[in-house]
């Protein structure tokens, strides 16, 4: 992302123009959800969000947006509840949303101590689109930290595919929404399989990587919204609400 420079008046009308000129003369086979042209129509953020995920590329934006949109409605995400996703998945603590991190951006808990590859992949990424779109809901298109919990979990809880899927599920459908990507208390045996995951990270994501311990969580997660288990204060046990 481009730092501190936000797209003019001018690129987000651009943006908004032609894809509403598009969506008249070539409206895609299955229409948009209302909700998401609602949300194009009536404000700027969404917009300006993605010019600064694309580097005010506007070209791109607009790439990107339809398929954004395309993606969206195929996807059902705002179908998406607590009553249809994996249920075992949703009460495991495996994937969840608590407390925030210093810049007061919600944190996205990925608990790898408790995943196994025999997991269902499209069970996983489902739910965590289901909490992406609870956190955006409450939280008008907040950016998200994805906390990669790695106390105390081993070779048999370390998934190439599940980290890479859920990367670029990111990537491609919510490229606008990473604040950072922390990656906490990783086990020196998981250190080789890591590297490896950092050479499949696109450039943007490896500028928002952080691996922190106990001793420098507190950079990035003040000691109140750090788990006592990372070595903060907060005595919270995930209990799905």
């Amino acid at each position: 992302m481009t730092k501190g420079v936000l797209p003019t008046a001018e690129q987000v009308n651009e943006v908004k123009t032609r894809f509403l000129q598009k969506l008249e003369s070539e409206p895609p086979a299955d229409a948009f959800l209302p909700e998401d042209l609602k949300r194009i129509t009536d404000n700027d953020l969404w917009i300006t969000k993605l010019l600064e995920a694309f580097d005010l590329d506007v070209e791109k934006t607009l790439a990107r947006l339809w398929e954004n949109l395309a993606w969206r409605q195929s996807y059902g995400v705002y179908n998406i509840n607590e009553s249809n996703v994996n249920q075992e998945y949703l009460h495991d603590g495996s994937i969840y949303a608590h407390n925030k991190d210093k810049e007061g951006k919600p944190l996205l808990i990925l608990s790898l101590k408790k995943h196994s590859k025999s997991k269902n992949l499209d069970d996983l990424l489902r739910l965590v689109v289901f909490w992406i779109e609870r956190i955006h809901r409450e939280n008008d298109l907040e950016k998200i930290t994805i906390f990669m919990d790695m106390t105390g979990s081993g070779l048999g809880n370390m998934d190439l595919d599940f980290i890479k899927s859920i990367i670029n599920m990111f990537e491609a459908n919510y490229p606008y929404v990473p604040n950072y990507i922390l990656v906490h208390e990783l086990p020196f045996l998981l250190n080789a399989a890591f590297k490896l995951v950092k050479t499949f990270l696109p450039a943007k994501a490896l500028e928002i990587l952080r691996v922190t311990t106990k001793k420098d969580i507190t950079e990035y997660v003040d000691k109140d919204n750090c788990l006592k288990l990372w070595g903060g204060n907060d005595d919270y046990e995930y209990k799905f609400e």
